[in-house]
């Protein structure tokens, strides 16, 4: 499946680009450098001041972040009267951030788990466009899309019930509370935050209830889970 995004006569190529990295390693600055591009690496406290130095053409930034305080980060900088485009490198299992980060207009998503030169050819490929999604967050967004379009065709909400007593049969007492968010629609950080966790903890149930139920993904769980007879639809 080819990337999102759309090109502008290459107007992408030489904008300064800022990027909120939850990698933890020196991908961006490496690729950036491999490409000809000055790149600047920013302690969080110093982000701010950019702006008021003015951001270069043909330069990228980039600042170590993580997902506590990544929308905190993203809200500041974008308060700034200064066109730039704003890149996040997260990884694949964040995606449950993808909507509130296009609701906040970033132009650019890389997924930082993919193999070294996977990660360097769309990064690459990210400089020359506007705006470039990586192909590995492509189902997430229609499946959102899709659930968006569902919705609006529904007249009435469907509940779906889920029968604890044959859930437990595979899973735990966490991973049981965990899907019945899931099956009311509850993001990841939502889901923490109702069952006061950590959001990595919930990643981790999650992830440990989708592989217990050998299927690829939230919505996948969800099939399985009813073709399995735990999940009724009321």
């Amino acid at each position: 499946m080819p990337a999102i995004y759309h090109n502008n006569n290459d107007q992408g190529s030489r904008l300064p680009t800022l990027f909120l990295d939850l990698d933890g390693t020196n991908r961006v600055k490496d690729a950036g450098e491999s490409i000809g591009k000055k790149v600047v690496e920013e302690e969080n406290s110093q982000l701010l001041t950019l702006f008021e130095k003015g951001l270069k053409k043909d330069t990228i930034y980039y600042s170590a972040c993580d997902s506590e305080t990544i929308y905190e980060k993203i809200n500041q900088l974008q308060s700034m009267q200064t066109y730039f485009r704003l890149g996040i490198n997260l990884p694949s299992y964040e995606s449950e951030l993808l909507e509130q980060l296009f609701r906040r207009e970033v132009s650019i998503i890389l997924a930082s788990d993919r193999v070294e030169s996977e990660w360097c050819s769309h990064f690459q490929r990210s400089q020359e466009f506007l705006v470039y999604v990586d192909p590995w967050f492509q189902p997430r967004l229609i499946e959102r899309y899709q659930s968006i379009h569902d919705d609006s065709e529904d007249e009435c909400e469907q509940e779906l019930k889920l029968n604890e007593e044959k859930a437990r049969l595979t899973l735990s007492d966490a991973e049981v509370r965990v899907f019945e968010k899931i099956l009311e629609g509850k993001s990841n950080r939502k889901i923490a935050e109702e069952c006061f966790l950590a959001v990595a903890t919930v990643n981790n149930h999650v992830s440990h209830l989708t592989r217990k139920m050998e299927a690829n993904d939230r919505t996948h769980t969800i099939k399985r889970a009813i073709e399995e007879g735990w999940v009724h639809i009321l």
